[in-house]
C-alpha cells in the first residue's frame, strides 16, 4: 500500500484503521459538538456487535473517539516538500468500577496502538523514526477520568505523526 499524499487521504486511512479495531466504539472524523449532555451522549453511544467482547456486554454505553489534525510542519527535503502532520485521537468510555472498566479501556488503547503500528496504509516510514531515540507509532499523551456528557468517563489523548510528500514542481 502506498503512503497517502494528502492530509485528507491520511485522515481517511487513519479513520479506516481505527474503525477496524474490534469494539473501538464510535469513531468521528472530527470533534462533534452538541448543545448539551444529551447530544454528546447520542454522539458517543455504543453497543457491542458481539456482547462477548468485554464486560460491558450488550449494555449501551459511552465509547468513542474523534480525530483532529493539531499541527503540520513543512520542510524541504532533497528538493521535495515533506509535510509532517500531528494527529490527536481523543477517546471516552463510560466508567464502571464493578467491571474494572479502566482495564477494558487500557486494553482498547493498546489494541488501537497495535493496529496502527503494524499497518502500512499510513506510510509506515512516516510512523517510524529513523533512530531508536525518535518517537514511533501512537503515543499515549494523557489518560485519566473526566466528566463527559454528564458522566464519569475514562479518557485518553493519543498522538501520532504521519508524513506526506508534496510535489511542488508540477510539469
Amino acid at each position: 500500500m502506498t503512503t497517502p499524499t494528502t492530509l485528507a487521504a491520511s485522515r481517511s486511512a487513519l479513520l479506516a484503521l481505527l474503525r477496524a479495531v474490534p469494539a473501538v466504539g464510535v469513531v468521528h472524523a472530527c470533534e462533534p459538538y452538541a448543545d448539551g449532555d444529551h447530544g454528546f451522549k447520542q454522539a458517543y453511544l455504543y453497543t457491542h456487535a458481539d456482547p462477548a467482547m468485554d464486560s460491558f456486554a450488550a449494555t449501551p454505553h459511552i465509547r468513542g473517539w474523534y480525530v483532529r489534525r493539531t499541527a503540520t510542519s513543512e520542510v524541504n527535503a532533497n528538493g521535495r516538500i515533506l509535510n509532517e502532520h500531528t494527529w490527536l485521537v481523543r477517546g471516552y468510555m463510560a466508567f464502571q468500577t464493578a467491571i474494572e472498566s479502566e482495564l477494558i479501556f487500557d486494553d482498547l488503547v493498546e489494541r488501537m496502538r497495535d493496529t496502527v503500528r503494524v499497518d502500512g496504509s499510513l506510510g509506515l516510514p512516516g510512523l517510524l523514526g529513523s533512530s531508536v531515540s525518535q518517537e514511533r507509532g501512537v503515543q499515549v499523551a494523557s489518560a485519566g477520568p473526566v466528566i463527559f456528557a454528564g458522566l464519569l468517563c475514562h479518557s485518553a489523548a493519543l498522538e501520532l505523526k504521519t508524513r506526506n510528500w508534496a510535489e511542488w514542481r508540477k510539469p
